[in-house]
């Protein structure tokens, strides 16, 4: 599955800033309850940066020091204080050696495509000092329910809500705000659903098994119930080392 997520990002890297607006959304809310949550020249780790949503707004807490994960994507380019020490550390987030002693480990939209998300929020915690901070969003399982409909598998291996990424902290975690979202997005007709699909690397996950005759007959399905829809479903959690 990596290899394949991998794959589908990178061929789509240059479009997904424009396309994306639902994950810029999305990591525009997260951020807005992470920072009243951290003190400044604090250290922090973020796991799927991405072209840099959550990214951006994390510089605005002026860390002391951030590492910045992703699969595929090269880092931000962006402005940071001058204080700031920034470090890549890319490559498979569930196999990363978390630095030790975090103020703050954060991500956006990444979650839904690892196999086991629960081990991932069990080795983020440990790597948080006492009173550190984990905020983190996914998708719930009643992710883009207009292609469910259809019979389309799921997009991503591991949806979860927010009741479900709660229940994947270990203990010694306290929750601080969980919820669940609904996003919707309206296009003017199939084509330019899909076409928002391939434009932020989803469409091959999804649909890539799919014969060219099935798509367009799933267009026209789609095209014929109208109006053409896409239902964002991000669910966030943030929670705090005791």
């Amino acid at each position: 599955m990596i290899p394949r997520i991998a794959a589908g990002f990178a061929r789509h890297l240059t479009s997904y800033d424009t396309a994306a607006t639902a994950q810029a959304q999305i990591a525009d809310r997260l951020a807005a309850r992470i920072a009243p949550r951290i003190a400044p020249a604090a250290r922090i780790l973020e796991l799927g940066h991405g072209t840099g949503f959550l990214t951006r707004q994390l510089a605005r807490l002026a860390p002391d020091e951030i590492w910045l994960n992703d699969l595929v994507a090269p880092l931000p380019e962006m402005s940071w204080p001058a204080a700031t020490k920034v470090q890549a550390l890319p490559g498979d987030a569930a196999a990363l050696r978390f630095p030790a002693g975090l103020d703050l480990i954060a991500s956006a939209s990444m979650l839904q495509w690892l196999a086991d998300p629960a081990a991932l929020l069990h080795r983020a915690a440990q790597a948080l000092r006492p009173g550190g901070i984990l905020a983190v969003s996914s998708f719930g399982p009643g992710n883009f329910p207009e292609l469910a409909g259809l019979g389309l598998p799921p997009g991503a291996p591991a949806y979860r809500d927010a009741a479900g990424l709660c229940a994947d902290l270990p203990a010694g975690m306290q929750v601080l705000d969980a919820w669940d979202e609904s996003l919707p997005r309206a296009f003017p007709d199939a084509r330019a659903l899909m076409a928002h699909l391939r434009a932020t690397g989803v469409n091959g996950l999804r649909a890539g098994h799919l014969t060219v005759p099935r798509l367009r007959a799933l267009m026209r399905q789609m095209n014929r119930a109208g109006p053409t829809t896409l239902t964002y479903r991000p669910s966030y959690c943030i929670a705090r080392r005791c």
